[in-house]
């Protein structure tokens, strides 16, 4: 197994668009999220609606080691659902390079979304997207 990035990056591009993000009132658990946290939304978001669009220019977001088990265990579905195998794995840079480019598709969206939706019905329209996701699940 190759040496795992100390890293995650965001496109430079989209640190203003992060930025903006943790400025909105919206979704706001205990105060500020943090970038970390942003950074797995956008990258589900991206996923959702797979958008994945390579970085331009790197900016060191976060440490990995800030990742949770169970934040790893989501980048490594995505992971393993992009590439097909179980073999990416082994693969950390690549690994987290996926997760990094899901999350540039992602951050685009998830800024337009907020700008279009009046205020205040964002979390709700957010809320019962999931509703229809998980009732579509087939356990």
């Amino acid at each position: 197994m190759q040496d795992s990035p100390d890293r995650i990056y965001i496109d430079k591009k989209d640190k203003d668009l992060f930025n903006k993000l943790d400025q909105e009132d919206m979704l706001k658990f205990k105060g500020r999220r943090t970038r970390k946290e942003q950074f797995l939304f956008a990258m589900a978001i991206g996923f959702k609606n797979d958008i994945c669009h390579p970085l331009e220019t790197k900016k060191g977001w976060f440490n990995t080691r800030d990742l949770q088990p169970e934040d790893e265990a989501l980048i490594n579905a995505i992971a393993i659902h992009k590439a097909r195998s179980v073999e990416i794995l082994s693969q950390r840079a690549e690994v987290y390079r996926i997760a990094e480019e899901y999350a540039h598709g992602g951050i685009k969206i998830l800024c337009n979304k907020i700008k279009s939706t009046p205020l205040g019905t964002f979390d709700k329209m957010l809320e019962k997207e999931l509703y229809e996701i998980h009732k579509n699940l087939s356990f």
